[in-house]
């Protein structure tokens, strides 16, 4: 059972320093790395199938950008669960208005985490589950697979 200690909403800001997997990635803020788990997704691990892809995906839209994030929750590893937002990288006007979590959905390079869902607004639950739908009909990434 997964344990989740909830709190306040935490906003930070820093730089996605690493990427561990496709929902998991490190950010310096504040002179501390924190390790971050993508809210509402789930993304392969190690040894499954897609999951180098899935990391790929995540390093090429976050690796090295500045990044805005809604910390909800801290997992059991100690990670904060948060809604991490980037720059586009076709944007250089936008801001981080680019959830990465969705694009990783949208890619069909992670699933929406519906057991995880409790700690995303409606709005997003809706999106989310609305692009991994999207993603299995047109065969993206790993629904590709099967």
């Amino acid at each position: 059972m997964l344990w989740l200690a909830i709190s306040h909403a935490e906003p930070l800001s820093g730089t996605v320093v690493s990427v561990v997997d496709g929902d998991t990635l490190t950010v310096f803020s504040q002179g501390m790395a924190h390790r971050v788990r993508l809210a509402g997704v789930e993304a392969p691990k190690e040894g499954q199938r897609y999951a180098e892809s899935s990391r790929d995906n995540l390093v090429r839209l976050a690796r090295g950008h500045a990044a805005t994030l809604e910390c909800h929750e801290t997992d059991h590893n100690k990670r904060k669960i948060c809604k991490v937002k980037v720059q586009p990288a076709s944007c250089p006007t936008c801001g981080h208005t680019l959830d990465v979590g969705l694009a990783q959905i949208i890619a069909g390079a992670a699933r929406w985490c519906r057991a995880c869902a409790k700690g995303q607004s409606e709005e997003d639950r809706g999106r989310y589950e609305s692009e991994e739908i999207e993603a299995r009909k047109r065969r993206r990434g790993l629904w590709g697979l099967q």
